[in-house]
Protein backbone atom coordinates (compact mmCIF):
# COMPACT_ATOMS: atom_id res chain seq x y z
CA UNK A 1 0.00 0.00 0.00
CA UNK A 2 1.06 3.35 -0.62
CA UNK A 3 3.13 4.68 2.35
CA UNK A 4 0.75 8.14 1.87
CA UNK A 5 -3.06 6.75 1.74
CA UNK A 6 -1.50 4.53 4.64
CA UNK A 7 -0.90 7.67 6.41
CA UNK A 8 -3.75 9.70 5.79
CA UNK A 9 -6.06 6.73 6.53
CA UNK A 10 -4.54 6.29 9.98
CA UNK A 11 -4.40 9.95 10.87
CA UNK A 12 -7.81 10.53 12.80
CA UNK A 13 -6.13 8.29 14.92
CA UNK A 14 -2.71 9.35 15.41
CA UNK A 15 -1.54 10.55 18.77
CA UNK A 16 -0.48 14.66 18.85
CA UNK A 17 2.93 14.15 17.82
CA UNK A 18 2.28 11.46 15.37
CA UNK A 19 -0.28 13.79 13.73
CA UNK A 20 3.19 16.75 13.26
CA UNK A 21 4.57 14.15 11.82
CA UNK A 22 2.34 12.78 9.38
CA UNK A 23 1.67 16.88 8.85
CA UNK A 24 4.90 17.14 7.72
CA UNK A 25 5.16 14.12 5.65
CA UNK A 26 1.97 14.30 3.77
CA UNK A 27 2.76 18.27 3.20
CA UNK A 28 6.21 17.49 1.81
CA UNK A 29 7.19 14.20 1.04
CA UNK A 30 9.78 14.81 -1.17
CA UNK A 31 11.75 16.77 1.35
CA UNK A 32 10.99 14.62 4.07
CA UNK A 33 12.99 11.67 1.99
CA UNK A 34 15.81 13.48 1.57
CA UNK A 35 16.10 14.21 5.34
CA UNK A 36 17.62 12.38 8.64
CA UNK A 37 15.34 11.23 11.21
CA UNK A 38 16.98 13.75 13.27
CA UNK A 39 16.31 16.50 10.53
CA UNK A 40 12.85 15.23 10.23
CA UNK A 41 11.98 15.60 13.86
CA UNK A 42 13.72 18.92 14.25
CA UNK A 43 11.41 19.90 11.09
CA UNK A 44 7.95 18.41 12.51
CA UNK A 45 8.93 19.65 16.03
CA UNK A 46 8.92 16.06 17.69
CA UNK A 47 11.66 13.87 19.33
CA UNK A 48 13.85 11.61 17.28
CA UNK A 49 12.08 8.60 18.74
CA UNK A 50 8.86 9.49 17.59
CA UNK A 51 10.40 9.17 13.89
CA UNK A 52 11.24 5.87 14.94
CA UNK A 53 8.18 4.89 16.47
CA UNK A 54 6.11 6.60 14.16
CA UNK A 55 7.82 4.45 11.24
CA UNK A 56 7.73 1.53 13.09
CA UNK A 57 3.74 2.35 13.89
CA UNK A 58 3.20 2.14 9.91
CA UNK A 59 4.26 -1.33 9.72
CA UNK A 60 8.03 -0.17 8.60
CA UNK A 61 11.12 -1.74 10.32
CA UNK A 62 12.36 1.79 10.85
CA UNK A 63 12.64 4.81 9.16
CA UNK A 64 15.14 4.41 6.20
CA UNK A 65 12.08 2.13 5.34
CA UNK A 66 9.69 4.54 5.67
CA UNK A 67 11.89 7.26 3.53
CA UNK A 68 12.31 4.20 0.60
CA UNK A 69 8.43 4.14 0.71
CA UNK A 70 7.79 7.82 0.45
CA UNK A 71 10.02 7.83 -2.59
CA UNK A 72 8.03 4.52 -4.14
CA UNK A 73 5.10 6.60 -3.68
CA UNK A 74 6.11 9.68 -5.25
CA UNK A 75 7.35 7.61 -8.37
CA UNK A 76 3.90 5.81 -8.44
CA UNK A 77 2.53 9.34 -7.94
CA UNK A 78 4.55 12.60 -8.93
CA UNK A 79 2.02 14.85 -7.35
CA UNK A 80 0.76 13.49 -3.90
CA UNK A 81 -0.93 16.82 -2.44
CA UNK A 82 -3.64 16.22 -4.74
CA UNK A 83 -6.47 13.82 -4.97
CA UNK A 84 -7.90 15.20 -8.04
CA UNK A 85 -11.99 15.68 -8.33
CA UNK A 86 -12.48 14.53 -12.06
CA UNK A 87 -9.15 14.78 -13.17
CA UNK A 88 -9.29 18.52 -14.22
CA UNK A 89 -11.56 18.55 -16.68
CA UNK A 90 -11.91 21.88 -17.96
CA UNK A 91 -15.24 23.57 -19.91
CA UNK A 92 -13.59 23.70 -23.28
CA UNK A 93 -11.97 19.92 -22.76
CA UNK A 94 -13.30 18.16 -25.93
CA UNK A 95 -15.34 15.23 -25.18
CA UNK A 96 -13.22 12.44 -25.68
CA UNK A 97 -10.71 13.89 -23.48
CA UNK A 98 -13.30 14.45 -21.24
CA UNK A 99 -14.22 10.74 -21.24
CA UNK A 100 -10.92 9.41 -20.57
CA UNK A 101 -10.25 11.70 -18.13
CA UNK A 102 -12.91 10.01 -16.32
CA UNK A 103 -11.56 6.34 -16.77
CA UNK A 104 -8.89 7.56 -15.63
CA UNK A 105 -10.64 8.96 -12.71
CA UNK A 106 -12.54 5.32 -11.89
CA UNK A 107 -9.14 3.47 -12.20
CA UNK A 108 -7.29 5.79 -10.15
CA UNK A 109 -10.02 5.11 -7.06
CA UNK A 110 -9.83 1.13 -7.84
CA UNK A 111 -6.38 1.24 -7.89
CA UNK A 112 -6.60 3.10 -4.21
CA UNK A 113 -9.66 1.09 -3.04
CA UNK A 114 -7.01 -2.29 -3.03
CA UNK A 115 -4.40 -0.30 -1.91
CA UNK A 116 -6.21 0.85 1.11
CA UNK A 117 -8.15 -2.30 2.00
CA UNK A 118 -6.64 -6.65 1.72
CA UNK A 119 -8.13 -8.87 0.17
CA UNK A 120 -9.42 -10.17 3.04
CA UNK A 121 -11.18 -7.10 4.04
CA UNK A 122 -12.46 -6.75 0.63
CA UNK A 123 -14.14 -10.69 1.20
CA UNK A 124 -15.39 -9.99 4.63
CA UNK A 125 -17.36 -7.17 3.01
CA UNK A 126 -18.61 -8.92 0.46
CA UNK A 127 -19.65 -11.50 2.72
CA UNK A 128 -21.21 -9.11 4.88
CA UNK A 129 -23.50 -7.79 1.86
CA UNK A 130 -24.63 -11.16 1.12
CA UNK A 131 -25.57 -12.55 4.22
CA UNK A 132 -27.56 -8.84 5.04
CA UNK A 133 -30.90 -9.80 5.67
CA UNK A 134 -31.23 -5.60 4.74
CA UNK A 135 -29.06 -2.93 3.71
CA UNK A 136 -28.99 0.59 4.16
CA UNK A 137 -26.36 2.70 2.07
CA UNK A 138 -26.05 6.10 3.16
CA UNK A 139 -23.76 9.13 2.03
CA UNK A 140 -24.77 12.75 2.29
CA UNK A 141 -23.68 15.31 -0.33
CA UNK A 142 -22.12 13.79 -3.95
CA UNK A 143 -21.53 10.71 -1.77
CA UNK A 144 -25.48 10.53 -1.96
CA UNK A 145 -25.39 9.85 -5.53
CA UNK A 146 -22.62 7.06 -4.94
CA UNK A 147 -24.74 5.55 -2.73
CA UNK A 148 -27.83 5.74 -4.50
CA UNK A 149 -25.50 3.92 -7.61
CA UNK A 150 -24.65 1.48 -5.04
CA UNK A 151 -27.82 0.78 -4.02
CA UNK A 152 -29.06 0.08 -7.69
CA UNK A 153 -26.34 -2.18 -8.27
CA UNK A 154 -26.93 -4.52 -5.66
CA UNK A 155 -30.68 -4.46 -6.00
CA UNK A 156 -29.87 -5.40 -9.71
CA UNK A 157 -28.20 -8.45 -8.23
CA UNK A 158 -31.17 -9.45 -5.76
CA UNK A 159 -29.59 -7.92 -2.87
CA UNK A 160 -32.17 -5.42 -0.85
CA UNK A 161 -30.78 -2.49 -0.13
CA UNK A 162 -32.31 0.99 0.18
CA UNK A 163 -30.76 4.45 0.26
CA UNK A 164 -30.74 7.09 3.06
CA UNK A 165 -29.09 10.38 2.10
CA UNK A 166 -31.13 12.38 4.92
CA UNK A 167 -29.20 12.64 7.80
CA UNK A 168 -32.63 13.21 9.75
CA UNK A 169 -34.53 10.20 8.26
CA UNK A 170 -31.23 8.41 8.36
CA UNK A 171 -31.08 8.71 12.09
CA UNK A 172 -34.64 7.28 12.86
CA UNK A 173 -33.65 4.39 10.30
CA UNK A 174 -30.46 3.38 12.40
CA UNK A 175 -32.61 3.07 15.35
CA UNK A 176 -34.51 0.51 13.36
CA UNK A 177 -31.86 -1.86 12.78
CA UNK A 178 -31.70 -5.20 13.56
CA UNK A 179 -28.39 -7.29 14.20
CA UNK A 180 -28.87 -9.16 11.15
CA UNK A 181 -28.77 -5.93 9.07
CA UNK A 182 -26.10 -3.57 7.44
CA UNK A 183 -25.45 -0.33 7.64
CA UNK A 184 -22.86 1.11 4.90
CA UNK A 185 -21.64 4.91 5.05
CA UNK A 186 -20.43 5.98 1.75
CA UNK A 187 -17.61 8.59 1.13
CA UNK A 188 -16.65 9.15 -2.61
CA UNK A 189 -13.75 11.60 -1.15
CA UNK A 190 -12.41 9.00 1.18
CA UNK A 191 -12.61 11.81 4.17
CA UNK A 192 -13.93 10.90 7.39
CA UNK A 193 -15.22 12.90 10.22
Amino acid sequence: MNCLIRIRQRYPDLAQSDRKLADYLLAQPDTARHLSSQQLAAEAGVSQSSVVKFAQKLGFKGFPALKLALSEALASNPNPHSVPVHNQIRGDDPMRLVGEKLIKENVAAMHATLDVNSEEKLLESVTMLRHARRIVITGIGASGLVAQNFAWKLLKIGINAVVERDMHALLATVQALAPEDLLVANSYSGDRR
